[in-house]
């Protein structure tokens, strides 16, 4: 994945800072690995970022 590939969840998720569901279709800000995970940060825009696990989005 590059900086700003277009991304879709695979299923609704709800923000863990806001409470509100996000938007299926996200960016790909950046990947980071924490305690041997591999997390995804996404950008929903307005929705604000959010990390995701790999299994939660699919690529375009």
């Amino acid at each position: 994945m590059k900086i700003g590939d277009t991304l879709k969840t695979s299923k609704p998720i709800r923000s863990q800072k806001t409470g509100m569901m996000l938007p299926r279709e996200g960016t790909f800000v950046r990947a980071i690995e924490n305690m041997g995970r591999e997390l995804i940060l996404v950008s929903f825009g307005s929705a604000g970022e959010e990390y995701l696990f790999p299994h939660e989005i699919v690529q375009e």
